[in-house]
Parts: C-alpha cells; structure tokens; sequence
C-alpha cells in the first residue's frame, strides 16, 4: 500500500472535511477526494460517510483509524531521524514563527541568509499550531510558558505584554481597565479558552473582538475603540498607543523549539544557535 494513501485517510479523519485536510496536506480539496475514493474502490471498502457537515468515519473506518496511525507516526519518525541526520549546511529549513515575533526578526532572518545561502527558508507567519510530529515544520518560535513536552530547544528572553490605547480612548474610560472594551488574539484553542486565559488576567473583562490576526488586533486597536494587549516593540512602531500602565498585565516566555529527532539535523542546530546568539529588541 503506498504511504500517501494511509497519510490522506488519517489526515481527513482526523480534520473530517476536505478543505482542512488539504491545507495540512498541501494540495487541493479535489485532490483529497480523488485519493480518498480511490482509495475506496481499490480496496472495496468504504471508509467515510459524506455529509454536509463533513466527512466522518464509517465502521470499517473507526476500526481501522488506529491501526493507520500507528505506521503513520512510524513512517514520520522514520522521515523525521532521516532529516535529523543531516550534516549539510544545504536544503530546506520551515519555520514557523508568531507574526508579530517575525518582524522584529527580519534582521537575523536576513543574516543568517546571507551567511548560509545554500539553506531555503520557509517560513510560516502563524501563531496556529503546526505539528511538529507530522513534520508540518522544522523550528517553532512560540509565546509559551509550557512548551511541548515531545520538544526541545531553548527560552530566548521573557516577553512583558501591556495593555494599549490611543491616547483618547484611554481619556474616555479614565484609565480604568474594568471600563475598556477589548479585542483579544486567539489561537484555534476556540473561545473558552481564549475567554479564559484573559478574564484571568482581567477580571470581568468585556470582550468585544477575538481575532487569529495580530495585525487584526493592532488596527483595532488604532481605530480607538478597544484595549489589546502588545509588547513594548511592537507598540513602539505606532505612536498614537500608548499603555494604560507601565505595569506588564502578563509577562510570558518566547521559545526556540524543535523535534527531539531534528535536533541533530545540521541546518536545525546552525539555525537554533544562530538565533539563540543574537541579542534580543528590548
């Protein structure tokens, strides 16, 4: 049986619609289709049942999903030691790195470029989680206080978050936290956690906006209508916000992060110390 086959029916399973299947897999909702059919004719059994909803497991399916991932994650561990013996400074290197870290890392990102010319950056501007197991990626940089149990690496600095406004929606609730309006970042954990996490933070806070966008949230923000929570550098590019209080609301941890069986990967370990060296925008 060819590998992809058994990589498109755990994929799907797991996602349950075509659309989230194929941005996990790279190609088109067509595609996962016809495989996922083919699949099905060839081996005369069905596997999903077709809704409006999505795609779900028939019987013969839930029987088999376990099975299937099981040589999934032992083909991707197999894939995953291969590239983590590497010793050639050459090749592709994925990262996946928060949008607002990414900015303030263009200047090593294009350092390191220019000192390892022969290494190919991908490089995915994401707070969502791309799963290191199904090599989604190589290197993650996340805002974390509880990386990964299955990942290795290194805490690069803490990251103070303060509250921001203009200068005349700050007038207008008087510097009172408890009045403001806020729009929130939240990742695909979904709005209970989201919810959560904040009103842990700020107590019955009334939360008018959640977006997966840090740019979203900093527009919001300008337009003078809600509160958002950003790092000092970030803020500091627009000189009409200003903090409500020179107090962090929540300081959390930035990480360096790979998979235990990249970590020996020469391109991993060049890129991982390389960033870890360089000196952090206070």
């Amino acid at each position: 049986m060819d590998w992809d086959d058994i990589r498109y029916f755990t994929v799907l399973a797991r996602s349950g619609s075509l659309s989230s299947a194929a941005r996990t897999l790279g190609v088109t909702h067509v595609t996962v289709a016809r495989r996922i059919d083919r699949l099905e004719t060839q081996r005369k059994v069905k596997l999903f049942d077709r809704r409006q909803s999505g795609y779900r497991l028939t019987t013969a399916g839930e029987r088999l999903i376990s099975d299937a991932e099981a040589v999934e994650e032992s083909c991707l561990h197999f894939e995953r030691k291969i590239r983590g013996q590497s010793d050639v400074l050459a090749g592709p290197l994925t990262l996946s790195i928060p949008e607002t870290t990414l900015i303030d890392l263009s200047a090593p990102l294009a350092e390191f470029m220019r000192r390892y010319p022969d290494i190919e950056l991908t490089v995915f501007a994401t707070s969502e989680q791309h799963n290191l197991n199904q090599s989604q990626a190589d290197i993650l940089i996340r805002i974390t206080d509880h990386p990964p149990e299955l990942l290795v690496g290194r805490k690069l600095t803490d990251i103070p978050m303060y509250a921001y406004g203009t200068r005349e929606y700050l007038d207008s609730i008087g510097g009172d936290m408890k009045k403001a309006s806020w729009v929130i970042w939240q990742a695909a954990f979904g709005k209970n956690f989201g919810d959560r996490y904040f009103r842990n933070m700020v107590e019955d806070a009334h939360i008018t906006l959640r977006t997966n966008s840090n740019s979203q949230l900093v527009a919001m923000v300008r337009q003078g209508v809600v509160l958002g929570l950003m790092t000092a550098p970030m803020a500091r590019r627009y000189p009409e916000l200003l903090p409500i209080s020179d107090t962090p609301l929540v300081t959390s941890e930035l990480w360096l992060l790979t998979h235990s069986d990249l970590r020996d990967s020469a391109r991993v370990r060049c890129f991982m110390q390389f960033i870890s060296e360089w000196p952090v925008a206070e």
